[in-house]
């Protein structure tokens, strides 16, 4: 028998069953050729059946150019041959080894009068076949058989999805409507749909399920124990615990892979149960399509741990611990949105690191529907804890009403020992808009106290109410804050405010975008104090947190604001004294290099430092500086003013900005002394490239000396005083003179140079300069300072001159004259002193001395070189000759008759000592001598 024709595997059964049923009334052979075989069982290309019949016994040998059985992964050139034989029933069996290309496997076929049974064993897998002639189903049998050998028949059945790990026992049976029935064990299962959205790992499974065809796919119902192993749908990561869980199933599988679960119970005993119903669609990005699920138990932390800690990681939440046992229920709409969630819990720890919120003794629930209304639910706790900020025990009733948790009545908890009353608060899951409300509220604080850890942030008997608003997402909040603050301290870092009984407004409208903070709106009033809005950009994590600062200032009262506002700041400045008056408004702005824009208008400003550091009054008119732009003209005025106790008149000062720099259009003169100080030129460069630079050019004319020495408690001094400073630099906190300053006094000239003044108005000022004089007048100069009389002309270097606080605390001073004089007897006891000698003693020397009253003297030196509280002393002779510490130094060498030499014995002198001996001589109080 011969045949080109295509054969389906039973028709081949078939036509085998024929011939060897009737091998056995004949002898001689049977040849049946088959041009190809089709079936998702077995193939075969250019099969050769051949049947021997002989007396002795009978064969049976099969050939094939080419079989594939992928069930057992075998394909190749089949050559299998077996003796035939008949069993007591009746039947006819045939069994042997089969070669199938280079693979081999024991091939069993036994055919009944009912049926057809094919057995193949390839090493420990086994398959065994049952082919029914009749209406019955076909069953199929798998020992120890691969998963992935199931690969290829499920190709067809499961598109979506493959099947990759696993060792599978099992028994299927096919119903000739196409439904199937299997019990099954798969050890080490690993499947997942082909775009990863629902996979295992590992799972040992066992149970049975049901699966019939559908127009679209297969309806499956399954029985199932899971243990071991990891279960994953979408973010979704479940590590199965050793003992098995138990999950029955009822779903709807599409051939385009979308997944109907129409009924999941789950019970994992002492850990979760639930209920659940949903769909997936793999294609799509969020393929949870829909989802409800009533969770009858969660025993915390085990459910936490085992179900959903990918989750959570997700979302931020990988430390969120919980402690306890909760119910729940939750619906998920087709677009994947909540619809309902409610849960309730007996009792429940909650703790959160990231945020700092922890919460002991939960106890209640929430029943929050999208529509609708529900049954209002209470939810206490007994102890909660926000940062460092304790939250006492309480509760509160909600109910859902539209979409909407709504607090019913109020809630009052004593807080930061006073109270905190919340009203009209209503929560909002499902808000979409970036800006609409998910919170909204009305709060009333009273009494409320705070210190932080660090000291830094601290606040008493706070009271204050109003309304907050929190929109946005989790990763991008927007709150909005408006409050009516009553009395109260605040202490902010170096701020310190005390608010009054009287209403100050304040408000807040401030959102987080990743690591940037942003201040859309900041606002404040105080009437008659204080009224200022802003904006800001505020980076925390950043070294330098400020990237933008905008104030528009209204109101400013000067008197009320620095006492209620800056009292405290003023005082880290170094001035905690500082008094104002009048007002002013204005605007300033910063960004992360610095100052922007310096806008204001004063009106009767009045400001004094202490100590007479400074003072301005009657200050009217204003400044507009902005950098990088040009602004319009303005005109500041004052009436008077003081620089560290020294008076001055008032003035009119023109100022133009361009370009970042603000410039005093004209010059002005000031009254000062009698005279008057010129300021010629002036340059404020508040952005400048090497920072905060302020420039001028000065001169000093026709200052009163005398004046000038009562404003500074010095002696009085003849004549007047002159000079000019060609460049003044003030940059950051320090003064710095170049080109020095050139003063005309004693009938001689005075030079200052390297001037640096650090502080000037701050703590701890100091000072750094080089001084050198010139022909000063003698006589006017001890005249003024009491120090006996002489004549002669004086010259000299103060080099490396610092003061701090305005006390000397190093120096190195040279004085000395050109030529000789004459000086008094007064004068040789004050030098005598100064030099270390005690004054003149009570010797016949002495009262000889004092027959005359001045003394001859062809040249005078005195040197003092400060260093550390030490004055090392030297006279006439050159520096690098006097430091020998034991050698005398000659202050004075003397000239004509009468004459007399001064000689120094003390090389080192305590400085406090030598200045108690200035003091002295200046007061006109040196040695008596009798």
């Amino acid at each position: 028998m011969r045949t080109g024709r295509s054969h389906r595997f039973p028709a081949l059964l078939a036509v085998l069953l024929l011939a060897t049923g009737s091998a056995g009334a004949m002898a001689g052979s049977l040849v049946l050729e088959v041009a190809r075989l089709d079936d998702p069982r077995a193939s075969a290309t250019h099969l050769r059946i051949e049947l021997h019949e002989q007396a002795a016994a009978s064969t049976l040998h099969v050939s094939a150019a080419r079989l594939g059985v992928p069930l057992l992964r075998l394909a190749g050139e089949l050559d299998w041959q077996c003796p035939l034989r008949r069993t007591p029933e009746g039947a006819r069996a045939c069994s042997g080894p089969l070669r199938l290309g280079a693979d081999t496997a024991e091939l069993a076929v036994r055919i009944g009068d009912t049926a057809a049974t094919i057995e193949l064993q390839r090493g420990a897998a086994q398959v065994s076949l049952a082919l029914p002639f009749a209406d019955a189903p076909t069953a199929i049998d798998v020992r120890k058989l691969p998963a992935d050998w199931l690969k290829p028949a499920l190709d067809a059945s499961w598109p979506a999805g493959e099947l990759r790990e696993g060792v599978v026992d099992a028994r299927v049976e096919w119903h000739s409507a196409g439904s199937m029935d299997a019990r099954f064990a798969v050890d080490g299962l690993a499947l997942n749909t082909r775009d990863g959205a629902v996979f295992t790992e590992g799972i040992g499974v066992s149970g049975q399920l049901q699966a019939r065809p559908l127009g679209d796919g297969w309806q499956v119902d399954a029985d199932t124990r899971l243990s071991g192993g990891v279960l994953g749908a979408g973010a979704l990561r479940i590590a199965l615990p050793p003992d098995p869980v138990d999950a029955a199933v009822n779903l709807v599988l599409h051939d385009d892979g979308r997944l109907e679960v129409e009924r999941l119970a789950w019970r994992d005993a002492g850990t979760l149960e639930l209920e659940a119903a949903f769909e997936l669609q793999p294609t799509e990005l969020a393929p949870l399509r829909r989802l409800h699920a009533k969770v009858a138990s969660a025993t915390m932390p085990q459910a936490l741990a085992r179900y959903a800690s990918g989750l959570l990681a997700q979302q931020g939440l990988a430390g969120l611990a919980l402690k306890g046992e909760l119910a729940a229920e939750m619906d998920v709409g087709e677009d994947g949105v909540v619809r309902q969630l409610a849960f309730h819990t007996d009792g429940l720890d909650l703790r959160e690191p990231a945020s700092g919120i922890a919460f002991e003794g939960l106890r209640g629930g929430l029943d929050w529907a999208e529509t609708g209304e529900r049954p209002a639910t209470a939810l206490g706790w007994k102890t909660g804890r926000v940062g460092d900020v304790v939250v006492p025990a309480t509760s509160a009733r909600w109910q859902s009403r539209a979409g909407a948790l709504h607090l019913v009545g109020d809630l009052r908890a004593p807080m930061l020992g006073g109270e905190l009353r919340l009203s009209n608060t209503v929560l909002v899951p499902l808000a979409q808009a970036p800006d609409a409300d998910r919170i909204v509220s009305d709060f009333a604080l009273k009494g409320i106290g705070y210190d932080s850890a660090d000291g830094t942030l601290a606040a008493a008997g706070l009271a204050a109410e109003g309304q907050l608003r929190l929109s946005g997402g989790t990763s991008q909040p927007r709150l909005r804050v408006t409050a009516r603050l009553q009395g109260g301290e605040v202490l902010a870092g170096a701020f310190y405010v005390k608010l009054p009984q009287a209403t100050v407004d304040a408000g807040l409208d401030a959102s987080i975008d990743g690591p940037l903070w942003r201040i859309h709106h900041l606002g404040w009033r105080d009437p008659g104090t204080l009224a200022f809005e802003g904006t800001a950009e505020i980076a925390p994590g950043d070294e330098r947190p400020l990237r933008a600062l905008r104030l528009d200032l209204h109101e400013v009262a000067l008197a009320q604001a620095v006492e209620r506002y800056a009292r405290s700041w003023l005082a880290t400045k170094g001035q905690a004294g500082l008094v104002a008056r009048g007002s002013l408004s204005g605007r300033i702005a910063f960004d992360a290099d610095g100052l922007q824009q310096l806008a204001f208008d004063a009106h009767g400003l009045g400001i004094a430092a202490a100590e007479d550091a400074f003072a301005f009054s009657g200050v009217d008119g204003g400044v507009d500086w902005q950098d990088g732009a040009d602004r319009p003209p303005t005109t500041l005025a004052w009436q008077s003013g003081a620089l560290f106790g020294i008076p001055f008149g008032g003035a009119d000062a023109r100022l133009q900005s361009r370009g970042g720099t603000l410039t005093l259009a004209a010059p002005i003169a000031v009254g000062v002394l009698g005279g008057d100080v010129r300021l010629e030129r002036l340059s404020l460069q508040p952005h400048s490239p090497r920072g905060e630079r302020y420039a001028a050019s000065v001169s000093l004319g026709g200052i009163e000396m005398s004046q000038l020495s009562a404003a500074f408690g010095w002696p009085a001094f003849p004549g007047k005083l002159s000079g000019g400073i060609p460049e003044v630099e003030f940059s950051g906190d320090a003064i710095a003179l170049h080109g020095g300053l050139d003063l005309y006094v004693f009938d001689g000239h005075l030079g200052l140079n390297s001037l640096v003044l650090e502080r000037p108005f701050g703590v701890a000022p100091s000072l750094g300069a080089n001084i050198h004089f010139e022909n000063l007048d003698l006589e006017q100069v001890t005249s003024a300072f009491s120090f006996g009389g002489m004549s002669g002309r004086l010259f000299g270097t103060i080099n490396g001159l610092r003061l701090v606080d305005w006390s000397p605390v190093a120096f190195d001073a040279w004085l000395r004259t050109r030529g000789g004089g004459r000086m008094s007897y007064n004068a040789v006891n004050d030098l005598t002193s100064i030099g270390g000698g005690g004054g003149m003693s009570a010797s016949l020397q002495t009262m000889a001395l004092k027959i005359f009253d001045t003394f001859g003297y062809r040249q005078l030196g005195l040197r003092c070189r400060l260093r550390d509280q030490v004055c090392m002393m030297a006279g006439i002779e050159p520096p690098a000759k006097t430091d020998s510490a034991t050698a005398g130094y000659t202050i004075v060498e003397g000239s004509g008759v009468p004459r007399i030499t001064i000689v120094g014995h003390r090389r080192r002198v305590d400085w406090p000592t030598l200045v108690s001996r200035l003091h002295e001589a200046t007061q006109g109080q040196g040695p008596v001598v009798e």
